[in-house]
């Protein structure tokens, strides 16, 4: 699944080009959903998306504080892709 969302958007960090309006490449994806909340969407391609190992780190060290927060801005920055069109989709 890695693959094809690397591919999907263009192997653009999206947290980083959307919350600090900066483009990197994405290294890894994360799992907005994490597979401790609900492994049965572990292979679901609308709930990963690509980031650099600093923006992974970045989130994660948001989820400690606000996840719900942090997984709604994912959600958001994900629907924002999509109705604009950024990246390959």
């Amino acid at each position: 699944m890695r693959a094809v969302v690397m591919a999907k958007y263009d192997g653009i960090d999206l947290w980083a080009l959307y919350h600090h309006h900066r483009l990197e490449y994405a290294e890894t994806v994360h799992h907005i959903i994490t597979t401790v909340d609900d492994d049965s969407l572990f292979f679901s391609v609308d709930n990963l998306i690509p980031v650099s190992r600093q923006s992974h780190d970045e989130i994660h060290a948001l989820y400690k504080t606000d996840k719900e927060g942090t997984q709604a801005m994912l959600r958001a920055i994900l629907a924002e892709v999509k109705r604009s069109g950024v990246g390959g989709i």
